[in-house]
């Protein structure tokens, strides 16, 4: 039974309160993902639920058996790390196998698992290898495979990519969505790589000093995000936040003034007059020679088929804007810029979505 259940889990040291209180339900098979900056408080979340870091206040139940108190050996969970923490003098079958002889395993029940983590791994070239001999993918494969054979309820990644090259990370990820679907145990994966909170994760937990700011599936957060920090943190290019004023405003229909120009928004509250900002996806943004946003060219960064032009607008706020056009403008160069289709969030003075979710009206 895989389920994890958080209730108000603080945690302190000293006077310092790192995490003032999370509660959070993951289900048996589900692929959660804990994202946001550093020092948001995600890898010592991780660390209280695998039984590496002391509770402060509240509960963590695994199974749902409560296990403040129960030694990290016994709570049914094995975590990869980030830098693989392999033993260097031993070989690859000898790291992948060492804690379970710890654990008194028979030898037989050692070897049905060692293959069985080998054939899903493809780890068989390298069992008498040393780690030193092995690339970084390999040894996070070896640490992922000695997970495996403790056949844990829970598997906890502690951001176990971050040490890879761009490639090898894209080729991991696969690697470890292809385990979850193939093992359907519950996996929670700590990261502050969007993409791959994006990529892999059934619903993501964004958080900020400690605190849960949203939780949903990839798609909800990326297109109904609660605030501005959940939409700037998800989305790559990062969504264009943009401050305005709220201006005809009639019931749900608004407008928001930005750089002289007028932009349709439509929103559950605020009035006349309002200081918002308004959230743009980069690929909202449209080239168009009569376009009523001015903007100046910085920066254009070619990408294969799609193109990245970064310009700042009158009142000095840079933008982004993805576009797929062959033409494109050059450094400097004077451009207006207009609204295609997709979503025009719209957040308050703190912060908070006020967008109605039926669409933008054109």
């Amino acid at each position: 039974m895989g389920q994890v259940s958080l209730r108000s889990v603080s945690k302190s040291y000293g006077s310092a309160m790192v995490i003032p209180g999370v509660s959070l339900d993951i289900a048996e098979g589900e692929f959660v993902v804990f994202v946001g900056p550093s020092g948001c408080g995600k890898s010592t979340l991780l660390r209280m639920i695998a039984g590496l870091e002391d509770i402060t206040g509240g509960e963590v139940r695994i199974g749902g058996k409560r296990v403040n108190d129960v030694a990290a050996r016994d709570r049914g969970v094995a975590m990869v790390f980030q830098n693989y923490a392999l033993y260097p003098h031993m070989s690859v079958r000898e790291n992948m196998v060492f804690g379970l002889q710890n654990l008194g395993t028979s030898k037989a029940e050692i070897a049905e698992r060692l293959s069985r983590a080998v054939q899903i791994l493809q780890l068989e070239p390298y069992l008498d290898r040393k780690p030193r001999a092995l690339s970084g993918g390999q040894r996070q494969r070896v640490a992922i495979g000695r997970a495996i054979v403790r056949e844990p309820q829970v598997f906890l990644f502690d951001e176990p990519l971050s040490n890879l090259d761009a490639a090898l990370r894209v080729q991991m990820r696969t690697e470890i969505a292809k385990l979850h679907h193939r093992l359907g145990a519950t996996m929670i994966y700590v990261t502050h790589d969007q993409t791959e909170a994006m990529t892999m994760a059934d619903r993501i937990v964004v958080l900020r000093a400690g605190l849960i700011e949203q939780v949903g599936t990839p798609i909800e957060l990326y297109e109904r995000p609660a605030n501005s920090f959940v939409a700037g943190f998800l989305g790559a290019p990062k969504i264009n936040l943009i401050p305005g004023v709220m201006t005809g405003v009639r019931g749900a229909d608004a407008a928001v003034d930005l750089a002289g120009a007028r932009v349709p928004v439509r929103i559950t509250g605020g009035a006349e007059g309002d200081k918002v900002t308004l959230g743009l996806r980069p690929d909202v943004l449209v080239l168009q020679p009569e376009g009523p946003i001015p903007a100046t060219v910085d920066v254009v960064e070619e990408l294969g088929n799609v193109k990245l032009i970064y310009a700042t607008l009158p009142g000095g706020h840079p933008v982004v804007a993805e576009l797929r056009s062959p033409a494109l403008p050059k450094v400097g160069d004077a451009i207006r810029l207009a609204l295609g289709d997709g979503q025009r969030h719209v957040f308050d003075a703190e912060g908070r979505a006020i967008t109605l979710h039926e669409g933008p009206r054109a």
